[in-house]
């Protein structure tokens, strides 16, 4: 990371980007907006669409799941750890240049908390923009309404496990991710 990043990783971080996503605004000069997304999404809907939601008056705009996950571990066996705010920094819109997300610096990320940065503790709550949930669908916990197109995901997020792990090959939505793999697999072979 180029000296960037030197915290230590902890038993708790399932990834070694628990800590990193936040610094995306440092990344991007604190210019324009950028997004982090952790790696086990799948998108079904062209991201123009979620550009199209940015509002400028928010530091960062994000899905706020209201969510106490049932596992008591997630994807390859790492602890499943419940605090406020989950999964909401799984996803994120920076507003790059917003006068709060200076605080972002390479010193805060590799020595603030993990609640300081996941539940973004750094803004106040009306400068977090909501996004509709479908942008950050929870397989296994958020529902497609019967008959309510508006309800079916715009990207998957896998985040018990997804369908590349032997255990969750036949999670919901799995379909769609295999199907996506075996595209890519043949268009690579071309």
């Amino acid at each position: 990371t180029n000296g960037l990043y030197w915290r230590e990783r902890g038993k708790l971080e399932s990834t070694e980007f628990s800590f990193t996503r936040f610094l995306t605004p440092h990344l991007a000069n604190y210019d324009g907006w950028a997004m982090f997304v952790d790696c086990d999404f799948l998108y079904l809907a062209d991201i123009k669409e979620l550009r199209d939601l940015i509002d400028e008056k928010f530091a960062i705009m994000c899905v706020q799941h209201d969510y106490a996950p049932k596992e008591t571990t997630k994807m390859d066996g790492a602890v499943q750890t419940v605090y406020p705010r989950k999964n909401w920094s799984s996803m994120v819109l920076y507003n790059c240049g917003h006068p709060k997300n200076k605080v972002l610096t390479p010193e805060v990320v590799s020595t603030q908390t993990g609640a300081f940065l996941h539940r973004f503790q750094w803004l106040e709550d009306e400068e977090i923009g909501s996004i509709p949930f479908v942008w950050n669908f929870l397989e296994g916990h958020n529902r497609v309404g019967e008959g309510d197109a508006a309800t079916f995901p715009k990207a998957i997020h896998y985040t018990r496990g997804g369908p590349w792990f032997e255990a969750w090959k036949h999670c919901e939505f799995a379909d769609l991710w295999l199907k996506e793999k075996d595209e890519c697999v043949k268009e690579a072979k071309k």
